[in-house]
């Protein structure tokens, strides 16, 4: 009797391993987080113009050069450096957090120092320890602050039939003092005391100084050009949800964020009204939204573990009401989360998941 034996073909190299696949991409999460910023930059161009919207432009290309340049230095495919889309995330980052006619070389500059010091330097997309576009924000705040906050606007509203396409183009390219339409906006906004939330943040420290800020009104979010703080965060809120619904991010890191504001801001605010503003005002002056839902649940530069992120968005939200109330800058935003990302490794080892195996039961295998 012969007996025949089939050997099976190994395929081994050519087929896919059994491994489980996640649906989502890098690219589509970050295409994900910049339709998610649409509804911002709509409520950026209605309170102050076209401003940002050229900035984003602006930042985009640099971005985009800035990354072939990368990739002929390190002769890699240039497709392989645009595909994932992260450096559009950070040009929109920027944009909606720059002044609105911030001349363009200030813009390329930050840009620059963002893709190429702070994510190329360190390695590239998923190497960087700092958040690229708070980098290249307090990179300008602190470099030329005088240009900085001297091209901020007053939101009003429908300001963009004032601050309109060619007027931003002329200001931002073609160095046209922005003072005309600053003086315009605040006269449409019928002498409301309505500030940009950095430049309302810059003015307190004044009224710090003096332990006068209890001498200040409350800011009336429904009156005026101040319903842009408001609007903006409920742009910001329900894109945040919507990313969290998608599962691109997760719900801890903004709840614990925000719930460490509100609480640390009253607080402040009670014990020493002298020197805080109240804790609705730290909830929407300033970056506090944004950073809630899009900048602190980068998930390169935040903890690893879910411990981690919630301990990390806690220490980064107590930073941002400890350097506005105690700070030199006002942007505490920016300066918390770069603070933040370097104590993230820290977070990481203190927060470290439990071996497989180790410790469920006592005398096991410890």
């Amino acid at each position: 009797m012969q007996i025949t034996v089939q050997s099976s073909k190994q395929n081994l190299g050519i087929e896919n391993a059994p491994h489980l696949r996640e649906s989502i991409t890098t690219q589509k999460i970050m295409l994900y987080v910049l339709l998610a910023l649409l509804p911002a930059f709509g409520v950026m161009t209605y309170f102050y113009g076209y401003g940002t919207l050229v900035q984003f432009v602006i930042s985009s290309v640099s971005a985009v050069f800035f990354e072939i340049v990368v990739a002929l230095l390190r002769h890699r495919k240039i497709v392989h450096h645009l595909k994932d889309l992260s450096y559009l995330v950070t040009a929109a980052l920027l944009a909606l957090t720059l002044p609105p006619l911030l001349p363009w070389y200030l813009t390329i500059v930050a840009t620059a120092f963002a893709i190429l010091l702070v994510k190329h330097a360190f390695g590239g997309l998923g190497m960087n320890v700092f958040n690229p576009a708070m980098a290249g924000f307090i990179f300008l705040v602190i470099a030329t602050p005088s240009v900085f906050y001297s091209t901020y606007l007053t939101p009003t509203h429908k300001a963009y039939d004032v601050v309109t396409l060619n007027a931003s183009l002329d200001a931002i390219s073609l160095y046209k003092s922005p003072v005309i339409y600053q003086e315009e906006l605040k006269i449409r906004s019928q002498g409301a005391e309505a500030l940009t939330g950095a430049t309302h943040l810059e003015s307190l420290k004044t009224l710090r100084k003096a332990n006068a800020v209890h001498d200040t009104q409350s800011i009336d979010f429904s009156y005026g050009g101040n319903e842009a703080y408001m609007y903006l965060a409920i742009a910001y809120g329900l894109s945040g949800i919507i990313l969290i619904a998608l599962k691109v991010i997760h719900y801890h890191m903004p709840l614990a964020f925000l719930a460490t504001i509100a609480g640390a801001g009253y607080l402040y605010h009670y014990l020493d009204p002298a020197m805080s503003i109240g804790y609705i005002e730290h909830l929407l002056l300033g970056g506090t939204m944004l950073c809630a839902f899009f900048i602190i649940t980068d998930p390169v530069t935040n903890a690893g573990t879910l411990r981690g992120r919630i301990v990390f968005s806690i220490f980064v939200a107590l930073l941002v009401i400890v350097i506005r109330v105690n700070g030199s800058y006002s942007d505490s935003v920016a300066f918390a989360v770069l603070l933040g990302n370097c104590a993230a490794p820290l977070i990481d080892v203190m927060t470290r998941r439990r071996p497989f195996g180790i410790g469920y039961r006592e005398g096991g295998l410890d």
